[in-house]
C-alpha cells in the first residue's frame, strides 16, 4: 500500500490505521436456516432450549458486559429472544470464530433495556458448530410487548469490502501528534474521510451519538475490537456500490444509529460489549 497522506503530507503510521470492513449490503430476501442473513430462521437445534433474555437480575453470564443497573426478575417469566442475524464462516471468514465453531448467531431481547451507555435491545451471541445441529427448532413467538424496531425483516447479503480510517476518538497519540491535533479536540481533521452508517463486519466504529468509553475486556484487560455493526440506515457512501433500499432490515437503534458489538481480540468468548452510536 502506498504511503497515505493528509493534506498532501505523508503521515507516519497512517497506513497502520486502515481497517478493511466487509460491508454487508443487506437486501430483502427469504433466507434458509443454513444461510447467513438478518432476521431469518436460525440454525438452532431442536434439543437445545430456546434462549431467554440474559439481562436478568442478577444478569446471566451470557449478557453483554454493559454495567446493567437492573434486569428481568428471576421470579417472573423472562422474555424469549428473537433471531437477529446469522453468519457462517464459509461466507465471512473475517469473523473471529473460536476454534471448533463455524456459525455466529445474534439474538435480541426485543424490549427496551437501559445501560449507562445506551438504550436498546439486549444482545446474546452464540458461536456454534453447524455440524452438530440435527433437527432445527421452531422459534417461539416474539413477546407480546416487543418493540417493532427490534424485530428485523428477513434479509440476505450482497457483501463487498471497504477500507476505513477511524474517527478522531480512535486515533492513537502518535497520530494525533503527527497531525498536530491539539489536546481536547473532538472534531475530525478537516477533509478527513467520512465514516458513515452501514451494516458491516469489522472496520471502525462510526461514533456519532455516543462516546468511546470503557471498552476494555473484563477478563484480560485487552481493548475490545469492533466485530459487527448493525445499522438503522444503509448510507450510500464509500464503497461505490448502489443502495437499493436504505432500511432493508426495518430495525432502528437510538436516534437512527448503529448497534456495534465489540469482542475481545484475545478470546472471542470473553464478555462482549454493545454500544449504540
Amino acid at each position: 500500500m502506498r504511503q497515505l497522506t493528509y493534506d498532501g503530507v505523508p503521515i507516519p503510521g497512517l497506513n497502520d490505521l486502515v481497517r478493511t470492513a466487509i460491508r454487508l449490503h443487506p437486501a430483502p430476501g427469504m433466507p434458509r436456516p443454513d444461510e447467513s442473513h438478518f432476521g431469518g430462521p436460525l440454525l438452532w437445534p431442536s434439543d437445545e432450549p430456546w434462549p431467554e433474555c440474559p439481562v436478568t437480575w442478577p444478569p446471566d453470564p451470557d449478557a453483554s458486559d454493559d454495567a446493567w443497573p437492573g434486569g428481568h426478575p428471576l421470579d417472573e417469566p423472562v422474555p424469549a429472544m428473537v433471531g437477529a442475524a446469522q453468519f457462517f464462516r464459509d461466507d465471512f471468514p473475517e469473523l473471529p470464530f473460536p476454534e471448533g465453531t463455524d456459525v455466529l448467531q445474534i439474538l435480541f431481547c426485543p424490549l427496551e433495556h437501559d445501560t449507562p451507555y445506551h438504550r436498546g435491545p439486549a444482545v446474546r451471541l452464540v458461536w456454534r458448530d453447524s455440524g452438530e445441529v440435527g433437527d432445527i427448532a421452531d422459534p417461539p413467538p416474539a413477546p407480546e410487548d416487543a418493540e417493532a424496531a427490534y424485530l428485523p425483516e428477513p434479509c440476505v447479503f450482497e457483501p463487498c469490502s471497504i477500507d476505513e480510517l477511524p474517527r478522531l476518538c480512535d486515533f492513537p497519540p502518535e497520530t494525533r501528534a503527527a497531525l498536530g491535533i491539539p489536546e481536547g479536540a473532538s472534531e475530525d481533521p478537516e477533509g478527513w474521510p467520512e465514516l458513515d452508517h452501514y451494516a458491516k463486519i469489522g472496520g471502525w466504529t462510526a461514533w456519532h451519538a455516543a462516546d468511546r468509553v470503557d471498552l476494555g475486556c473484563r477478563e484480560c484487560g485487552a481493548e475490545l475490537r469492533q466485530t459487527i455493526a448493525l445499522a438503522t440506515e444503509e448510507q450510500e457512501v464509500g464503497c461505490g456500490c448502489g443502495v437499493d433500499e436504505d432500511e432493508p432490515a426495518g430495525w432502528a437503534f437510538g436516534d437512527r444509529g448503529v448497534l456495534n458489538i465489540f469482542t475481545c481480540p484475545t478470546d472471542t468468548r470473553h464478555p462482549f460489549k454493545v454500544r449504540i452510536a
